[in-house]
């Protein structure tokens, strides 16, 4: 029994947990780079 109110949540639920595994992957990739940068 889903509502669409459930939905709703669900998909926000989805989208911002897809936003923040994007933003540390970005974030790790650019620590990645600066290090690898200054180790040269």
């Amino acid at each position: 029994m889903t509502t669409p109110v459930t939905r709703k949540l669900g998909r926000a639920a989805l989208f911002s947990l897809v936003r923040g595994a994007c933003w540390a992957l970005g974030s790790a990739l650019m620590a990645g780079i600066v290090w690898w940068v200054q180790h040269q």
